[in-house]
């Protein structure tokens, strides 16, 4: 009677752990960011501020400014980045300004995730994710989703190429006992051979899958059917589509 739930359980904790992880950073070197943007700590939300170490840049960082759009308020809030590359002491080397306003209501945005897996778009260029992560409140009806940007380095600032991409959907509805419906959309992208205006293409492979849970004969008992498809993006010479 009680696996459903406690899947559900050990998920929702592995996801908090998860965003939590991505909340440490460099007590110094946040201090020196906000010095040069000229930024109290109470403007920026310092729980969604996150960096890490790029792996292919000597002595340089990623970090993700989070500044406020008004107050922080329980029920929501608003926030905008700047994201940054700095040295290790946190002297900026490049800076962006991103346009995207990342909100918080009736769904919770939990955290940003710096993602500097080996995005090889050409012979020059190597790009980098930044995962906005949701996730709702209500019991009965579980929801998270990730979103990923990506960007590169282009002297003193970044480049866009990727604009808020559904990477993971899960949802459901259960009576918090056994019975439910759930469905859950994981994707991945694979850096493509082929390349459209001189940048690799993006291999979307995507697995949906759909659970549904019964109680049978005193035990709650689970199916699951899933189906797995692909898309290709490619770059217009300003962003991928």
């Amino acid at each position: 009677m009680m696996k459903l739930y406690t899947k559900i359980t050990t998920f929702l904790l592995l996801f908090v752990m998860f965003s939590l992880s991505a909340q440490e950073y460099d007590d110094a070197r946040y201090n020196v960011v906000l010095k040069q943007l000229k930024l109290n700590s109470s403007e920026v939300h310092n729980q969604l501020y996150t960096e890490k170490k790029m792996p292919n840049l000597e002595d340089s960082y990623i970090i993700v400014v989070p500044i406020l759009l008004g107050k922080l308020e329980d029920d929501g809030f608003s926030v905008k980045n700047t994201i940054l590359i700095t040295d290790s002491e946190g002297k900026i080397k490049s800076k962006y300004i991103d346009d995207t306003e990342f909100g918080s209501d009736a769904t919770m945005l939990d955290s940003f995730t710096i993602d500097t897996g080996l995005y090889k778009l050409n012979s020059n260029i190597r790009a980098f994710g930044i995962t906005a992560n949701y996730r709702g409140s209500s019991k009965p009806n579980p929801y998270s989703s990730s979103d990923i940007s990506l960007y590169y380095p282009e002297g003193k600032t970044l480049k866009k190429i990727l604009d808020s991409y559904n990477l993971r959907t899960y949802s459901g509805e259960w009576d918090m006992n056994c019975s439910g419906e759930f469905e859950e959309d994981n994707s991945i992208i694979i850096v493509d051979q082929a390349k459209t205006n001189g940048f690799a293409d993006l291999k979307i492979k995507t697995e949906r899958m759909k659970k549904f849970t019964k109680e049978i004969d005193g035990e709650c008992s689970e199916s699951k059917i899933s189906k797995i498809s692909y898309k290709t993006l490619k770059f217009n010479s300003f962003v991928y589509q």
